[in-house]
């Protein structure tokens, strides 16, 4: 099943996020902050990965970055 990492701060913007890709038989991961996210990336391998660029601890751009220098996953911002 594909794979899909939602990396934002806000719950509500994940469930949206959650039921839709669900609804079309994605399988969804969570990460509230960006090094929940870093973890979740490195660890479970997603296809595809939403990134929310104003994150409460690092900015999302340099987990864009951080995730870019070992990996070419797709990411929407």
């Amino acid at each position: 099943m594909t794979k899909v990492l939602v990396i934002d701060d806000e719950g509500q913007i994940r469930r949206f996020l959650r039921a839709g890709f669900e609804l079309h038989g994605f399988v969804v991961l969570e990460a509230e902050n960006a090094a929940a996210g870093l973890k979740a990336a490195t660890f479970n391998k997603p296809d595809l990965i939403i990134l929310d660029l104003n994150l409460p601890n690092i900015e999302g751009s340099e987990v864009l970055e951080r995730i870019r220098s070992w990996s070419n996953v797709p990411i929407i911002v």
